[in-house]
């Protein structure tokens, strides 16, 4: 059989519905230049004049892009719904900047959130900061995570239309760029309200058509089906602590407010704080961030939750993908590609809506970090470093080549080393930890400076370079297989000889690996070549398809054995021991049985040499490698910047006397200033303002309640749960009449 791709043929009406997409989204750019190159305001802000409504669609529709189904659909697949408050908890991050951080944002009147360092801080620290960042974050950062979509945008091309890597970039780059670089911000936010409507209905659809596939048989077969009913819980088993810490406690109580990510920044910035400046005023930046939450957190992941469960009844192994669609390059086969291979399922006419409705999840979220990335570059380096006196039409001309770069850039990275970049990718997410802390505090303590952002930048990059390269997972592994913190989910095993055999047998399987590793890397390049010309020469392709699933297959049969629990089982004196150990391991997993055979250990525990004794631990302990390494960065960078903070200046009086004016922060943090300021006869605020933040941190609750309450609100009535859906539905209503009402009574302009 050639190995051409099982792709959809698309019919005459999908291309139609396609087309008519694609020239409504040019002809909302070709509209929207009409003002978008009379300033950089206009370009890059809109003209201040967005309305919550807007804005709120187009942050969302940023956030919808076309790899975010398949991260979720990945979660899914591998640990279940309850995987996902891996980014649900950043919903609390998102109510912060809702109450308290999107009116300080809309009135600071800044064109870039990096503006702020020169207006909060003062010095050559201040300069640095906006200049570096512009760089760093608007091009390198921003490359890397259009890279990524890209990469998302490769695999469903593949999968759905067969398509190379480089015809799926290109196609799908051109577009974006030309709206982009003409209609700037207003053209990409018109575009994001248009193209979410179209991306929704698709997600929508596409969950309907996988729950009814005959496969399938049905919501209530779905939900009742032995691979799928354990993994509907969203929330985690409270009776194991090394399950739910990780899942929850550790995204809820620390990540979503240590973390620097973008879209999710603590206190607002990026492109979510672009939005806000965008708008109108303080209520519409408010509603527009409220809006983008609700959306974000409570309607939109369900869809893509139900077509990932599905998708554990059609292809319950990468295998089954592999068997649909047998020309795949493996180094795009993973859990997530099952989302667009349960598209494949569509109907004509529905397809091309679907497809639609993919492109448009790529072009918003490409559209705004294009619009974004330049914006930084142009107004915070180019501008402020290069050519001060630039006008306002050569601004808006840089602005639109910058946009043209990006997207190369961002290309190039999908088709060449992205797919290899995990561990920079690490080490970039790790630099932002402990970073978050400052970016919430920097509004309402005025001894914050300039310093104390370089030093956490420097030492969380340092830190997450030591835990990434240095110290790497499997090292923080060994450190908790060797600590007293699991220690009941460990078996030490005091036996010099048989370590130093080990430690030899497995020297030995890491040079086999290695080298099936390289044998492999070679078949793949071959094989990727060979594709190429898969209409010329199939049996050609057919030949190198075959050698590379040799070699593959071979490298991932040797990486799956364990070479310390080999030898263990073969001593026969430490079977019983080994066996009573794996037992005790299962009966803390519900998903797994109990063992008596000591040959299916390997599934359940792992093992180390630790000196000269043999360490066996449960295998579950791995899934708190990251929350180490991220509690370790927090601690080692908060403790940095604090230091730094308080043995450095602070920025010049006037600086924050001028920053205090223009934001009103409030609050004790500021007394310093204020009495400063009052001691030289200036009032830096209005007589008798109050303080709000007591009714903005009521509000925050509130908003969760609400849209956390809409989440499980809606799970719950999608999985028959109709009483418990109906009780949280009353909390949520009862929660909006209350947080609407304190709304009411927060001062904004």
């Amino acid at each position: 059989m050639s190995p051409t791709f099982l792709a959809l043929q698309l019919q005459t009406i999908d291309w139609v519905i396609i087309a008519i997409f694609f020239l409504i989204v040019l002809g909302i750019g070709v509209v929207a230049s009409r003002s978008a190159g009379k300033s950089t305001e206009n370009f890059f802000l809109g003209g201040r004049g967005m309305p919550w409504w807007l804005l709120g669609i187009s942050m969302v529709a940023c956030t919808f892009s076309c790899d975010t189904p398949n991260l979720v659909t990945d979660l899914v697949r591998g640990g279940g719904v309850v995987s996902n408050w891996g980014w649900w908890a950043f919903l609390i991050t998102g109510m912060v900047t809702v109450f308290i951080y999107a009116q300080l944002w809309r009135r600071s009147g800044l064109m870039t959130d990096l503006e702020f360092y020169e207006m909060r801080y003062s010095g050559k620290g201040a300069a640095f900061l906006r200049g570096f960042r512009s760089i760093y974050l608007g091009f390198f950062f921003n490359c890397l995570i259009m890279g990524s979509v890209t990469l998302a945008a490769i695999k469903i091309g593949a999968i759905m239309l067969g398509l190379q890597p480089m015809q799926t970039v290109v196609g799908a780059s051109v577009f974006v760029v030309i709206y982009a670089s003409l209609g700037g911000i207003k053209g990409v936010i018109w575009s994001d309200f248009f193209q979410y409507g179209i991306a929704m209905a698709g997600a929508v659809y596409a969950a309907i058509v996988a729950v009814n596939l005959p496969e399938v048989g049905g919501l209530s077969n779905l939900l009742a089906h032995p691979a799928v009913a354990p993994k509907l819980n969203p929330l985690p088993e409270f009776n194991d602590w090394v399950e739910w810490v990780p899942l929850l406690l550790i995204p809820v109580a620390v990540q979503w407010w240590s973390v620097w990510y973008p879209g999710a920044e603590p206190g607002g910035g990026g492109y979510i704080a672009q939005k806000m400046l965008s708008a109108k005023d303080e209520k519409n930046a408010v509603g527009a961030t409220l809006l983008f939450n609700f959306m974000h957190y409570a309607v939109r992941p369900w869809p893509w939750i139900l077509v990932a469960l599905a998708s554990i009844v059609i292809y319950p192994e990468l295998s089954d993908i592999k068997a649909k669609f047998p020309a795949i390059d493996p180094k795009y086969l993973g859990q997530d590609i099952a989302y667009p291979a349960m598209l494949t399922f569509l109907s004509p006419g529905w397809l091309g809506i679907v497809v639609a409705s993919l492109i448009a999840a790529y072009m918003s979220t490409i559209g705004t970090h294009l619009n974004w990335g330049s914006s930084y570059v142009v107004n915070d380096f180019y501008q402020r470093f290069v050519s001060p006196k630039a006008s306002q039409k050569e601004l808006v001309t840089v602005g639109r080549i910058c946009t043209v770069l990006l997207m190369v850039c961002a290309g190039t990275l999908s088709l060449t080393v992205l797919e290899s970049a995990g561990q920079a990718f690490k080490i970039l997410l790790l630099s932002g930890a402990g970073t978050g802390l400052i970016y919430l505090l920097r509004w309402f303590w005025w001894r914050i400076n300039a310093w104390t952002e370089i030093v956490a930048m420097v030492v969380a990059t340092v830190v997450a370079i030591l835990i990434v390269v240095v110290v790497k997972d499997d090292g923080m592994t060994r450190f908790l297989a060797t600590s007293s913190l699991v220690k009941e989910r460990t078996l030490s095993i005091e036996d010099p000889a048989l370590a130093k055999m080990v430690e030899t047998q497995q020297a030995t399987f890491g040079k086999e690996a290695e080298s099936l590793k390289e044998r492999s890397n070679q078949a793949a390049k071959v094989w990727s070549t060979s594709q190429k010309r898969a209409k010329e020469d199939p049996d050609g392709v057919a030949a190198a398809l075959n050698a590379y699933e040799v070699a593959y297959g071979a490298f991932n049969a040797k990486v799956g054995e364990s070479a310390v629990l080999a030898i263990l089982n073969k001593e026969g004196s430490r079977n019983s021991e080994i066996v009573a150990f794996a037992q005790t391991v299962q009966k803390q997993h519900e998903t797994r049985k109990s063992h008596k055979d000591p040959s299916l250990v390997n599934s359940s525990i792992a093992a180390i040499v630790d000196g000269e004794r043999i360490v066996l631990y449960d295998a579950a302990i791995s899934s708190l490698v990251f929350p180490t390494q991220l509690i370790m960065a927090v601690i080692a960078v908060t403790l940095a910047w604090i230091i730094t903070t308080l043995v450095t200046k602070p920025a010049s009086m006037e600086t924050l006397k001028s920053f205090y004016r223009k934001t009103q922060p409030g609050g004790p943090g500021w007394a310093a200033v204020r009495e400063a300021a009052a001691a030289n006869g200036e009032q830096l605020e209005p007589e008798g303002q109050t303080w709000q933040m007591p009714l903005q941190v009521l509000c925050i609750f509130l908003g969760c309640f609400i849209i956390y309450g809409s989440l499980f609100a809606i799970g719950s009535f999608i999985y028959g749960k109709l009483a418990l859906g109906a009780i949280l539905m009353v909390i949520v209503v009862v929660s909006l009449i209350v947080m609407f009402s304190c709304i009411k009574r927060l001062r904004m302009n």
